[in-house]
């Protein structure tokens, strides 16, 4: 009977050393709830150089911006809402259009076709309902792919999969915020804005996740009104209260 216990214990110990090693294996792991850091960070655009939101306002006046980053070669680049892709270099300085042509900013955009076998594989296994919405090769060797759902997958230079991408300044990039157009904000807020600023050019307009609008100017300044259009507070790039709303230089 003592030998039938021991061995009873010894069995159980086993099994259980086994199911631990199971699920500590990595292949066993989701690979889809790792994360990677992206190459490029994403930044609040009310602290772009004041070259840089001149040229916006100036150049696309009525296209708004829809995501502001800065590369990992210094460079920022600039995505509008129509598309488009502003590079500017590290004093603000414009460079060129990011086009998906010969200009060569270091990131490569690359066609699905270009794409190895392996990354279309993962996507297609793990992503089959989602398309392709851009595809990149990094500075630094890796492919990033962004899905229509704005999914970004990084991948090394062999392919293999590291993780969903993920901002080094990820309070600057929640997602949790929908871009509008200028023209399409409520009136009561343009008519503050034309008021109180009525020099200046909206450069870029958020309907975030609480129903707030958040308005970047091409002073620098976020102007903050609550889903019914009243002001609630004006700031600085750097979150400083703007305490003169009516300063317009």
């Amino acid at each position: 009977m003592k030998h039938i216990i021991n061995l009873f214990f010894v069995l159980t110990a086993i099994l259980t050393f086994a199911s631990c090693t199971k699920d500590s294996d990595p292949d066993t792991v989701n690979p889809l709830n790792s994360t990677a850091i992206r190459a490029d960070s994403s930044i609040k655009t009310a602290t772009l150089p004041q070259a840089i939101l001149d040229y916006i306002s100036t150049n696309y006046s009525d296209i708004t911006v829809k995501k502001s980053e800065i590369e990992d070669n210094g460079n920022f680049e600039v995505k509008l809402n129509n598309g488009v892709e502003l590079i500017f270099d590290a004093d603000g300085a414009f460079l060129g259009v990011d086009d998906d042509g010969d200009n060569n900013f270091d990131d490569t955009h690359l066609n699905i076709s270009e794409l190895p076998e392996n990354i279309m594989s993962f996507i297609s296994t793990n992503y089959p309902n989602k398309s392709i919405d851009e595809a990149e090769l990094e500075n630094n060797g890796n492919y990033e792919i962004e899905l229509e759902n704005e999914v970004i997958l990084i991948f090394d230079a062999d392919g293999k999969f590291l993780g969903i991408g993920e901002d080094e300044n990820d309070d600057e990039d929640d997602g949790d915020e929908t871009n509008v157009e200028a023209a399409s904000l409520p009136q009561i807020i343009l008519d503050y804005l034309s008021a109180n600023y009525p020099d200046k050019t909206i450069i870029e307009a958020e309907l975030e996740e609480d129903g707030t609008y958040e308005i970047t100017l091409s002073n620098g300044i976020e102007v903050t009104f609550d889903s019914n259009g009243t002001f609630l507070e004006a700031e600085d790039g750097n979150g400083d209260e703007n305490e003169n709303e009516d300063e317009n230089d």
